[in-house]
């Protein structure tokens, strides 16, 4: 696969795809919703947990949102550019639709049809940490940042790989994504000579230099596929820095 069909197929939900899942005459309609479920599954079970349900409820509750209403109600056809990010209406709508859950005091069981869509042991959508203090809106936006960071870090992972830069790749991971993705301390810069055979420490601190410029314009890439104005994609940096700040303190 190309570095452009690879990005392609990593960008995060952007306004094309939205309407592209949105309309009923597009022959990719299918496989637009497949994607727009598969990258937004993460956040919205994160924000159903924080409200209080149980792992098992959280699931139906998701499963029934995606059935009733991103598929039968066609939420992405509501969609509109001009009144906000694609993220604030999905948020708004399962909000919605777990008050009227609780309303009715009952799970929701239905399916969507043919299994087109992904479920939490679906290779890509991690499960939310049962663990979290957020609220719903903390742990929607904390997911939806962490998969924005992990697309990005998987751009600069292929994207080193195949222009034959792997150390600097396995400096950048031991260093900074590792620690952040998994909590796990930095490697020793002297430990990392040694395995590469480097000449000193200041090459191997150069290297991971160049790792967080591409990283970043790698995190600010995926973000402007997000946002539909380049003036937006500052206050969706924000979001970002503050989940990097959480991690590498």
């Amino acid at each position: 696969m190309s570095e452009k069909d690879r990005r392609s197929e990593q960008s995060l939900t952007d306004w094309s795809m939205v309407l592209d899942a949105g309309s009923l005459d597009s022959p990719s309609r299918s496989a637009s919703l497949d994607r727009l479920v598969r990258r937004y599954w993460p956040s919205l079970f994160a924000c159903v947990r924080a409200g209080g349900c149980t792992a098992e409820d959280a699931n139906d509750i998701v499963q029934g949102f995606v059935a009733d209403v991103i598929l039968e109600r066609n939420l992405p056809a509501h969609a509109d550019r001009d009144r906000g990010r694609f993220r604030g209406l999905l948020f708004r709508s399962i909000g919605n639709y777990v008050r009227d859950h609780h309303r009715r005091n009952r799970s929701l069981k239905r399916r969507p049809e043919q299994g087109k869509v992904a479920s939490l042991d679906v290779e890509g959508c991690p499960t939310p940490s049962d663990q979290s203090t957020d609220d719903p809106e903390q742990a929607f936006t904390r997911h939806w940042v962490a998969t924005i960071l992990r697309r990005a870090i998987e751009t600069v992972r292929a994207s080193f790989i195949d222009r034959n830069r792997e150390i600097e790749w396995e400096i950048l991971e031991a260093r900074l994504v590792a620690p952040m993705i998994n909590g796990v301390p930095p490697v020793p810069y002297a430990s990392l000579v040694e395995r590469f055979e480097l000449r000193d420490v200041p090459q191997a601190a150069s290297f991971l230099v160049n790792g967080k410029r591409a990283l970043g314009l790698a995190i600010l890439a995926e973000i402007g596929e997000t946002v539909d104005s380049p003036d937006q994609i500052d206050a969706e940096a924000q979001d970002l820095l503050r989940l990097l700040t959480e991690h590498t303190r």
